[in-house]
């Protein structure tokens, strides 16, 4: 999960208009504006949205729309704020069933119980990362985040073989590019090793799905290269590789 910059409100949830519809948040401009902002992913678990078809792809109301927030005085769902801008997302169909409607902030106390990616006060990188290790790939708190904790649970990112099935495979392209900086290194093919360099630091993009993995285990892989592979390698061959640097981009990253 990574930061989210909201755009612009679409029209067609413009709350200056007389009326607001029950299925506005659904309108076609609002999708496309949803798609854009998140670059094509889920807002949740960044898997590409476009691959899984439409029927597939949800609009998710943070504050779910069944929560008694969205009710009037008679009881009956509120459509202005059921078609909010600043509460809409793009998530796959798997995050949206598992969120369900479980209220993202403590009834009692206010408390945050859920990461909003799109908040500009939250970057969820701070909260939630992945243990790596060999195949073994999965989610977890950072620095202990109960907020991260609590996001993990209620999305039941744990449980998802779907989406460590893709991080295996990000995982195994990484490995394929590291693999050949290293034997550009080795030959002092400069021009390669600046080339394959690049392949990784784009792999951290924010309109590249998974993201925030990419970022996690390139990282991983240069802090081991750097502290048990350096040298040797540079005692083997009689060289003088500096320690890898690898320019890693965060954030959000808007598309305009």
């Amino acid at each position: 999960m990574i930061s989210i910059e909201r755009g612009a409100c679409p029209d067609k949830l413009d709350t200056t208009r007389k009326k607001i519809a029950a299925n506005d948040y659904q309108h076609d401009t609002v999708v496309s504006a949803l798609l854009v902002m998140q670059h094509n992913k889920c807002c949740y678990c960044e898997t590409d949205i476009l691959k899984v078809g439409a029927t597939a792809r949800w609009v998710d109301h943070f504050i779910a729309k069944t929560d008694v927030s969205f009710k009037d005085c008679d009881g009956k769902t509120n459509w202005k704020l059921a078609n909010a801008w600043s509460n809409l997302l793009m998530s796959c169909s798997t995050c949206n069933r598992s969120k369900g409607t479980e209220e993202p902030f403590d009834s009692k106390t206010g408390k945050r119980r859920l990461i909003d990616p799109s908040d500009p006060k939250i970057d969820p990188e701070n909260h939630i990362e992945f243990m790596i290790e060999d195949v073994f790939i999965v989610y977890k708190s950072r620095n202990g985040s109960t907020l991260g904790k609590n996001t993990i649970e209620n999305l039941k990112l744990k449980a998802r073989n779907d989406i460590y099935s893709l991080l295996r495979k990000r995982k195994a392209e990484i490995d394929s590019i590291f693999n050949d900086l290293v034997n550009a290194l080795t030959e002092n093919n400069l021009i390669m090793a600046k080339s394959k360099q690049n392949d990784l630091r784009k792999m951290t993009s924010a309109h590249q799905p998974h993201a925030s993995f990419c970022r996690k285990y390139i990282i991983q892989v240069a802090q081991k290269f750097n502290n048990d592979n350096l040298k040797k390698i540079n005692k083997y061959y009689g060289l003088k590789i500096e320690p890898l640097e690898i320019n890693i981009a965060s954030g959000f990253q808007k598309i305009v």
